[in-house]
């Protein structure tokens, strides 16, 4: 449409029809005139000047003065033209779907354009200067300003905004990641001063103390009159001149108001008159000297003035409220207010007496407080307020009107007994107050702890009458009644109160402690049918918490009842196993080793045959019981589970450790008759004889167990027998045979090629570490130990390619980059060591062995930092851990050092090596009793692992050595990290 009408336009302006023309062109929009203006423009036509020129002239006469001024609006909405004389509509682009009747309803996806302001229109206006314009482009800005802004626009903007972003989620992750490797590599170059200079400040620790007083000051290097600036005097001192009156030069005593002195001290001159200066003086030591005869004494004529204590008590006298006066004064008021408001409001004079206290006026405060007494003299906060702000003497008088007023109030009576200071005159209040108040349980209670245990009895006996609902009365009395009489107060509690399980609880520690132990099991079985017949909801929590206090309090036997009547009480039968070792851990951790004990013994009741109870039970025997009880469990675990091994051996091992090696023996004998053919029973029978140097024995018994279980172990443990008691051609002899046997066991070639190695014939060494690693290509021991041979012999070529190559047989492994990387250092070439360390980080991002070499590895400024990244990394890694113990042992941080070997420990004690430095520390800086500590922890924990722990522990040299003697050597032999 708009192209024939364009067309039509530009021939009628080509023909210099310029008043046709200007009619068109306001017959049309400003889209029009857009499109007219462009397609001239294009064309080169010339008459453009004509165009603007007559676009601002006023309209012809052809234009009707009287058009309609509708026309040139938009349509309302849901408007369709016609409609009235029956037509259906049309569909354009902009209204997509059929045509709508007047009385459907509207479409919000074309509302009509919201009308704009005046301000408006002038922001929208294009701009059309020549600095707009460009040739290419046209002029800058949107064709569109001037058009509604609807639903499609912002649909279509919400579009481009969400593919903006998803390019910019694109690109996010890779721009972040740069910018993190760039300030890596930042501070990695230009470490912070702080950095730099952290070593010479540690050494400021071997500075003496002449040294220190020897440091010259800093000096000002500004000149005289900067450093002067801020001395010089402000403030001129007011001179005598001021004083005098005439210009004799007389000085005079009084001062002129007129002069202006008078403003600078307001209230102290009058209007009028000369202010005399020495009357003032004379008057003020006439007022001293009246103050001071005051307190004079008349008959010795001494004065009673405490000189020291003046100025304290002057400085009592200040109020030692801090706040603004002001908001004392408005609260003051609003007090006021609302006692005026509602007088028979207690809270209103206490909070006003309050107030005055606080402002240090303890007068008006009492005088507030006992007017409110009088206001309101039912009010029992009101009375004990008062006997609170009054004297002693006076706070019995008001305590006793405000009984007269409230006799049945318990805390007045409670004051009263507290005011008096005779214990006659105390029991006298309470035994008023009874009268008044029978069933007061805090009455009776505080009557009966004033009175001896006989006297006692009596106020009880009389309580449980006036109160027989409260059990603590009831629990009293028993506990200072005998035996007969202490089992009919039960019972009688028992009737009086029959939904509380304290009652029968007491009842069952008082048979125990009577020695009735058949009657605790009976009157628990019985407390808890009593009380689930009286709809009481047994609650398992609340019982198990009085087991543990009956443990605590000695009762045994009851805890142990209460615990096999209720543990299963509420719990699912697939669920009692774990349940039931859950609580025997609780009670474990809160120390109630009774309570645990209970549990296991229920727990192997009800499950026999189970074996994973028997060792948690005895495990606990061991930690927390005796010999005797570890070994009446193990006897009757063997005899329910005959099949579990390590029951066998750690009843043995106990025997052993107890010095009874006949009964160890006889327990391994019953193991083999129940596990014929066991390998760690045929083992643990070997370890028996060898460690009780019956070394024969123990070849015997190896022989027997090559033939009958002949095991990679079996053949292992005998050819390390052997090794140990000097007979090398023997273990070489049956490693060999060991090797044809199990040729893919990589223990064989490492004993084959150590023992070599001691025979100083390093050519077979190495050949039996070569076929090591062709059978077991797995074995990272393997690989350690051919590269070390080629180091030891200085051929460091050979043994760089025995770590490459064993790093693509075993790809991501931390413990063969490290001994490529310890290598590199060992040579010197520090360089390729840290870019070494770099690509095995980045190989093994969460090794904490490689964390915890590279902490040591960089400059003394960066190592806080590693250590901060290893931490993140490797949170919970003992390597990481113990690095970071050694870090701050070398900056002398001992407390934190201490914590940090305390975390390793604690982590993983099966870590050799941080006990070995753990102790060490303590040797160095540690007293006698955490050494001992150290020590006791670490032969419970029995480490097994560690670099230096297994060099020592298994050099030949200490195969029978403790645990104990093994940590002296480790520590020994571990080196102060610097």
């Amino acid at each position: 449409m708009y192209c024939s009408v364009l067309s039509c336009t530009l021939r009628q302006l080509i023909c210099g029809q310029q008043d046709a023309f200007l009619l068109n062109f306001r017959m049309q929009d400003d889209l029009f005139f857009l499109g007219v203006t462009l397609m001239i423009n294009l064309r080169g036509y010339s008459n453009c000047s004509n165009i603007t020129m007559a676009s601002k002239l006023p309209p012809p006469p052809i234009v009707n003065p009287k058009r309609k001024n509708f026309l040139g609006q938009p349509a309302p909405q849901g408007y369709v033209a016609g409609v009235g004389r029956g037509a259906t509509g049309f569909t354009t682009r902009s209204d997509i779907g059929p045509a709508r009747d007047a009385n459907d309803v509207p479409d919000d996806r074309h509302p009509a354009p919201a009308k704009r302001k005046k301000d408006d229109e002038e922001d929208l206006e294009e701009d059309l200067n020549d600095a707009n314009y460009d040739e290419f482009a046209g002029y800058g800005g949107s064709l569109f300003n001037k058009d509604p802004y609807d639903k499609d626009d912002e649909e279509a903007d919400a579009v481009y905004e969400a593919i903006d972003e998803r390019m910019d989620e694109k690109r996010r992750e890779y721009r972040e990641k740069r910018r993190k490797e760039e300030i890596e590599k930042y501070r990695q170059e230009r470490p912070k001063i702080q950095q730099q200079f952290s070593d010479l400040k540690r050494e400021l620790c071997a500075v003496s103390e002449d040294e220190w007083k020897n440091i010259p000051e800093v000096g000002d290097a500004r000149n005289r009159k900067q450093r002067l600036h801020g001395r010089r005097e402000k403030f001129t001192p007011l001179p005598d001149s001021v004083l005098t009156r005439n210009l004799g030069g007389e000085s005079g005593t009084s001062i002129d108001p007129k002069s202006g002195l008078a403003s600078a001290f307001p209230g102290m001159l009058t209007p009028t008159g000369d202010l005399d200066l020495r009357k003032i003086g004379q008057a003020r030591n006439t007022l001293m000297d009246i103050k001071l005869n005051q307190v004079s004494d008349s008959v010795s004529g001494q004065t009673v003035v405490d000189p020291k204590g003046y100025l304290t008590d002057l400085q009592s006298m200040i109020p030692t409220y801090g706040g603004d006066i002001n908001d004392i004064k408005k609260a003051r008021l609003l007090l006021k207010s609302v006692r005026e408001t509602n007088p028979n409001h207690p809270p209103a004079w206490i909070a006003s007496a309050r107030l005055e206290e606080v402002t240090g006026k303890l007068q008006a405060a009492r005088n507030l407080i006992l007017r409110g007494c009088e206001t309101c003299p039912h009010s029992e906060d009101l009375w004990l307020e008062a006997a609170r702000l009054v004297p002693v003497d006076t706070a019995k008088n008001v305590i006793a009107q405000a009984v007269n007023h409230l006799v049945n109030s318990v805390k007045l009576w409670i004051k009263a007994s507290e005011l008096e200071q005779d214990m006659k005159a105390k029991k006298r209040v309470f035994r008023k107050a009874l009268e008044h108040i029978p069933n007061s349980v805090r009455l009776w209670k505080a009557a009966v702890e004033l009175e001896e245990p006989e006297d006692a009895k009596i106020l009880l006996s009389r309580a449980v009458e006036c109160c027989p609902t409260s059990v603590e009365l009831w629990l009293a009395l028993a506990r200072l009644e005998t035996y007969e009489n202490a089992r009919k107060v039960l019972n009688k509690a028992r009737e009086n109160i029959p939904t509380d399980r304290q009652i029968w609880i007491t009842a069952a520690k008082l048979e125990e402690a009577h020695g009735n132990t058949t009657m605790v099991e009976k009157i628990i079985d019985r407390s808890i049918n009593s009380l689930a017949a009286n709809g009481v909801e047994i609650n398992r929590e609340h019982w198990l918490k009085e087991a543990v206090d009956a443990e605590k309090s000695g009762a045994v036997l009851t805890c142990q009842a209460i615990i096999k009547f209720v543990i299963g009480h509420g719990v699912e039968d697939e669920d009692r196993k774990h349940s039931w070792l859950e609580d025997a851990d609780n009670f474990t951790s809160q120390g109630a080793f009774e309570c645990s004990r209970a549990v296991y013994s229920h727990a192997l009741e009800i499950f026999p045959a189970k074996k994973s109870i028997w060792l948690r039970a005895a495990h606990f025997e061991r930690q927390h019981g005796t010999r005797d009880s570890l070994e009446s469990l193990l006897q009757r675990a063997v005899a329910h589970c005959p099949q579990a091994e390590v029951l066998w051996l750690m009843g043995a091992k106990s025997k052993w450790l107890a010095g009874d090696v006949p009964a160890a023996r006889s327990i391994l004998s019953l193991a083999f008759q129940a596990n014929p053919n066991s390998e760690e029973i045929w083992l643990a029978a070997v370890k028996l004889e060898s460690e009780n140097w019956e070394y024969e024995r123990a070849r015997k018994l190896l022989a027997k167990a090559r033939n009958s279980a002949p095991t990679p172990r079996v053949l292992m443990k005998s050819a390390k027998l052997e090794w140990h008691l000097g007979d090398l051609g023997e273990a070489l002899k049956q490693l060999q045979t060991a090797i044809e046997q199990f040729p893919d066991y990589p223990k064989f070639y490492m004993m084959q090629g150590q023992i070599h190695g001691l025979q100083q014939r390093m050519t077979l060494a190495r050949d039996s570490y070569s076929l090591g690693t062709k059978k077991c290509p797995t074995s990272v021991p393997l690989w350690l130990l051919l590269a070390r041979l080629d180091e030891s012999q200085g051929n460091m070529t050979r043994a760089r390619s025995v770590l490459e190559k064993a790093r693509q047989k075993n790809p991501q492994n931390p413990q063969l980059w490290l001994e490529a990387i310890r290598l590199e250092w060992k040579t010197g070439l520090k360089d390729i060591a840290s870019a070494m360390m770099a690509k095995a980080l980045q190989d093994c991002p969460t090794s904490g062995l490689l964390w915890a070499e590279t902490i040591f590895l960089v400059d003394r400024p960066q190592r806080k930092t590693k250590s901060v990244d290893a931490l993140k990394k490797c949170e919970h890694d003992p390597h990481v851990l113990l690095a970071v113990s050694k870090l701050f042992w070398t900056e002398r941080k001992t407390q934190k050092c201490r914590e940090w070997f305390n975390r390793a420990v604690k982590i993983d004690p099966d870590f050799g090596d941080a006990w070995g430095y753990f102790y060490k520390f303590e040797l160095l800086h540690g007293t006698a009793e955490e050494q001992n500590d150290v020590k006791k922890r670490c032969v419970q924990a029995e480490p097994r692992h560690g670099e230096v722990w297994t060099t020592i522990s298994k050099s030949p040299q200490n195969w029978r050595a403790k645990t104990e003697d093994i940590l002296l050597l480790v520590a020994e032999a571990l080196p102060v990290p610097v």
